[in-house]
């Protein structure tokens, strides 16, 4: 069964529950945050998230709660809004992992990008995060390239998969 989840547009009122979760080093194994966060770079992600959505005509990027409890990040900050490209991302806290919730959150996000028209949406993710890959699958993202190499940590070197969706309307997958 598929989690009730609500989207909230992202708000600086967020940023305690986005501090807790970039400080938290399962969250951040697979993204571009290399350590945990303190809370001045936590402000200042928090800063860049929505300064990148300021200038669209709706928010792209939400905070994820099942019932009042936080989950995380998702959304589809704009690559290049006037071609109508936006990345998709999710983060979520680790109680929330293995129950359907990011597949539902990305769902979520893409069905309120919708009133943006997209074009395609874009996504990336190391190749050995099953889980994402599965979450892009599902979502109709198709594999577009593999970057050899391209996720350095802790002594890893790692393939990043390229994952593209020419936008036609979110898919409801099983």
């Amino acid at each position: 069964m598929t989690p009730a989840l609500t989207l909230e547009p992202l708000s600086r009122d967020h940023l305690p529950e986005a501090a807790a979760l970039w400080a938290d080093p399962a969250v951040i194994r697979y993204t571009n945050i290399a350590v945990p966060c303190t809370a001045a770079e936590a402000a200042e992600r928090l800063d860049c998230l929505l300064a990148c959505q300021r200038d669209l005509p709706s928010p792209t990027i939400f905070t994820v709660r099942e019932g009042e409890t936080f989950c995380g990040l998702a959304g589809c900050p704009p690559v290049d809004a006037a071609a109508g490209t936006y990345g998709l991302f999710y983060q979520l806290l680790p109680a929330c992992w293995g129950r359907g919730v990011g597949f539902a959150a990305a769902s979520n996000a893409l069905r309120r990008l919708e009133a943006l028209a997209p074009a395609l949406v874009l996504a990336d993710v190391v190749a050995e995060n099953t889980a994402s890959v599965r979450i892009l699958e599902r979502l109709g993202l198709v594999r577009t390239g593999v970057r050899p190499g391209a996720f350095c940590r802790e002594g890893r070197v790692l393939d990043i998969w390229d994952y593209a969706r020419r936008w036609d309307g979110p898919e409801e997958t099983a």
